[in-house]
């Protein structure tokens, strides 16, 4: 009897299983590929014109989910956009039969908008702008729109589709989504500057640029507002260092610029601090390009080498650490000048002391020498210390 009781439970059972079964079949469904590599769905149901614009034009269609199709034809069950950084899905308002705008988020501005363009409604449910795919409906039932999406291209060129679902937005939903993306993407413009480099080095205290193109408006801050002064007048934007050295951001609704700007004149250094010391602050060389150091006659690799900056005595704290970017501008005499990035407080022999600058030496003969202002600089890009040092060139030692 109770061997008779279990009939109809595992008839019910492997009902449940073939029509979960039918039921994943039916929501994942296998997709081909043409000969230019563009994909479709074989016998797919003809939708008409007018069923089209009946149905589609006029609406706004949300986002559901999407599966990234593979090369084999067959869905990927997770989510295409669950994990994606840098992007998300579009929203869609066929706002005509011709014109379609498209709602999305783009990282690169990063701004909440939209694309107006064109399309064609072609045979085999196609969606195309300028022949180029946008989506092409699988199936339209009700308010459910459900489609295949042209996502992109790898960086070896394979085009990555997917298996989307819609869902036929209300006016007032519509309405939301317009609000939530409000930025003509087709008018934005590049933030650009008359500055080509990112570390400007003056001989003064008085620097000025102009502020090409920008959306709406623009800012032009420094981290630290004791470093200067900015006066914007139209595009032009005049900087007042206050101190040597300050972190310039120009911004304007989308994007952003940073700049340093620091100051060889000698007025403007930095008084009275004596936070640190240079392990050593005098490297000697011969023809071979071998290096030692004076003071404890020791070897250096050019190579390998670097000179690290340690706190004086009776110094608690430190400005310079791996958790606070540090730089460091080099000066000789001649003033010129360039920055270095300092790693971990630590300055590599062959980044101070480039091999042209070492051929020039031995070229004006034995005893020639450089020596060079190595000016400490907070990540704020100010000066606050002035360290000396000195590379003399000798045929033997």
């Amino acid at each position: 009897m109770r061997t008779m009781k279990l009939y109809p439970f595992i008839i019910a059972l492997l009902f449940a299983v073939s029509f979960a079964s039918c039921n994943k079949e039916d929501v994942y469904p296998t997709f081909s590929f043409n000969e230019k590599g563009e994909c479709y769905m074989p016998d797919v149901k003809k939708i008409s014109i007018e069923d089209f614009e009946s149905s589609v034009v006029g609406y706004g269609w949300k986002h559901i989910i999407t599966h990234e199709i593979g090369s084999d034809g067959k869905c990927s069950p997770e989510d295409y956009y669950e994990d994606l950084i840098g992007g998300g899905p579009s929203q869609y308002y066929f706002e005509s039969s011709t014109s379609l705008k498209e709602y999305m988020y783009v990282d690169a501005f990063p701004a909440h908008g939209y694309y107006t363009y064109a399309y064609d409604y072609e045979d085999g449910n196609r969606i195309s702008q300028n022949d180029h795919l946008v989506m092409r409906i699988v199936s339209l039932k009700g308010d459910i729109m459900k489609t295949i999406d042209y996502l992109g291209a790898r960086a070896d060129g394979i085009k990555i589709y997917g298996y989307s679902t819609y869902k036929r937005m209300s006016s007032e939903e519509l309405t939301q989504v317009q609000n939530a993306y409000p930025a003509d993407l087709s008018n934005i413009k590049i933030l650009t500057t008359s500055i080509n480099d990112e570390v400007n080095i003056i001989s003064g205290n008085e620097f000025e640029f102009d502020v090409i193109s920008y959306n709406d408006r623009y800012s032009v801050k420094a981290i630290n507002e004791e470093s200067c002064e900015i006066t914007c007048d139209g595009d032009n934007v005049k900087i007042k260092l206050l101190t040597n050295g300050a972190y310039i951001t120009v911004s304007d609704r989308f994007r952003h610029f940073e700049f340093s700007l620091l100051s060889t004149d000698e007025k403007m250094e930095p008084k009275g601090t004596d936070i640190y010391d240079l392990e050593y602050s005098e490297v000697v060389f011969n023809k071979n390009m071998e290096f030692i150091e004076p003071s404890e006659n020791r070897p250096l690799s050019y190579e390998s080498s670097s000179i690290e900056t340690t706190t004086r005595d009776g110094y608690a704290g430190s400005i310079i650490s791996h958790y606070n970017r540090s730089y460091m501008l080099v000066v000789d005499t001649d003033k010129k000048a360039r920055l270095i990035h300092l790693n971990n407080g630590r300055l590599y022999l062959k980044e101070l002391l480039p091999k042209e600058t070492l051929l020039s030496l031995i070229e004006k003969g034995n005893g020639s020498s450089i020596s060079y202002k190595l000016e400490l600089t907070t990540a704020d890009r100010r000066v606050f210390q002035i360290l000396p040092f000195k590379v003399i060139y000798k045929e033997e030692f």
